[in-house]
């Protein structure tokens, strides 16, 4: 139940802070000007990222850190290691007050960050707009915060890949790497919102890739070199071909929340802080790791390997790898099959839990697969995959030729 449940594709490859400064940051706005009906006048972008001096940006971010324990709050205001870090993970986490909302605005007609806190939320621009905004207010250098204007490209769909345009924002932490800071996967999304409606759950072979055009923070608007050819032109020709918003289709705030809210609910007991660093492990294992490893997530059936990294990481002690470990775990249930493997042993509505020493024997599995259809681009069958059993089988089918 990852944000990604195969990758994030690694994105350290390319240059956040920038490749080449771009001189005119203007663009015609979509807003109109009250009592006229005329569109386009000039605005700089950057003045969608308020300033820093911002009292009703400082007002909400002072409630928010108002609500954390004293020694938190001394934490917040440090200047020591990690403290910077924590500033911004506490702004991400204080997102979870605010919604993703759909726009019925005209295209690209975006908000103020006081516009967006008044109203409770936005969309991806909007929300990446307040974000930045609030890691500034927060005291952390604009050197380290970018607002990314690119596409975010799903490489598992059988067809041509599609992208979707996106913003979102990248944030440098203290070891000088650079990390995704995906302010639509952090807001609340109630159920059965009319406001946010979730088309159809998200796809679980998803491999997603985030392609930068242009990065920009108060100071600076910035080309960045890659693939997108549009990034070539000038950043009023990139607007108007932006394409439709990826997240009317695909919703990752309900992937990405569902370890949040195991780890709230089982960890209810522990300190708010203990819990939270756990809580950061478990989120940057999935969007923020240099290189993507499937032992972390039980994906591709790496089912003994992906045991044995979890119990070498629960031996060490350390919090941070506690979180790992937990993460995983729960992946396990979510990408391994097990649940839907081990039914035959379903009792009361509870799955019995895996214990790697001993699993469960085969008669207690149910490898059938044949109530699923043929999956596109794989090199196996239904029947197949029932014949073979166990979890080579699994893997058979549901990665086909990528395994």
């Amino acid at each position: 139940m990852c944000m990604r449940s195969s990758a994030v594709r690694p994105y350290q490859r390319w240059r956040w802070a920038g490749d080449e400064i771009v001189h005119s940051p203007v663009i015609p706005a979509a807003r109109r000007i009250a009592g006229r009906r005329k569109r386009g006048y000039p605005i700089d972008i950057r003045a969608y990222l308020s300033t820093d001096s911002n009292a009703v940006i400082h007002d909400w971010l002072r409630a928010l850190v108002q609500a954390l324990s004293p020694n938190d709050q001394l934490r917040f205001y440090g200047r020591g290691e990690g403290c910077f870090d924590f500033r911004a993970h506490v702004v991400a986490q204080g997102f979870q007050t605010l919604r993703y909302l759909k726009s019925d605005r005209t295209f690209d007609q975006w908000l103020f960050p006081e516009e967006t806190l008044h109203q409770g939320g936005g969309d991806c621009e909007d929300l990446a707009f307040v974000l930045a905004a609030l890691l500034a207010a927060a005291g952390i250098s604009w050197d380290c915060i970018r607002v990314a204007l690119g596409r975010l490209v799903n490489h598992s769909a059988v067809d041509a890949p599609p992208a979707w345009d996106h913003v979102w924002v990248m944030y440098q932490q203290e070891n000088s790497a650079w990390r995704i800071l995906e302010p639509v996967a952090q807001v609340h999304r109630p159920r059965g919102s009319a406001a946010a409606p979730r088309r159809h759950a998200p796809d679980p072979d998803l491999d997603l890739e985030y392609l930068p055009c242009f990065v920009f923070n108060a100071h600076h608007l910035w080309r960045v070199r890659g693939p997108e050819r549009r990034a070539a032109g000038s950043l009023v020709d990139y607007l108007g071909s932006r394409l439709a918003n990826f997240w009317s289709e695909f919703d990752p705030s309900f992937a990405a929340g569902v370890h949040n809210d195991v780890f709230d609910q089982a960890l209810a007991g522990m300190p708010e802080l203990d819990r939270l660093v756990i809580k950061a492990a478990s989120l940057g294992v999935d969007a923020d790791v240099l290189r993507y490893d499937p032992r972390d997530h039980f994906d591709f059936a790496y089912i003994p390997e992906g045991w044995a990294r979890v119990q070498a990481r629960l031996a060490t002690g350390r919090l941070q790898d506690f979180g790992l470990a937990a993460h995983a775990i729960a992946d396990f249930y979510a990408h391994s099959l097990y649940g839907y493997l081990a039914r035959n042993r379903v009792t009361n509505g509870r799955l019995p839990l895996y214990d790697p020493a001993q699993p469960l024997p085969a008669e207690a599995m149910d490898y059938s697969f044949l109530a699923h259809l043929d999956r596109p681009g794989c090199t196996g069958s239904p029947e197949g995959g029932a014949n073979l059993g166990g979890w080579f089988g699994t893997r058979l089918f549901m990665t086909g030729t990528r395994g």
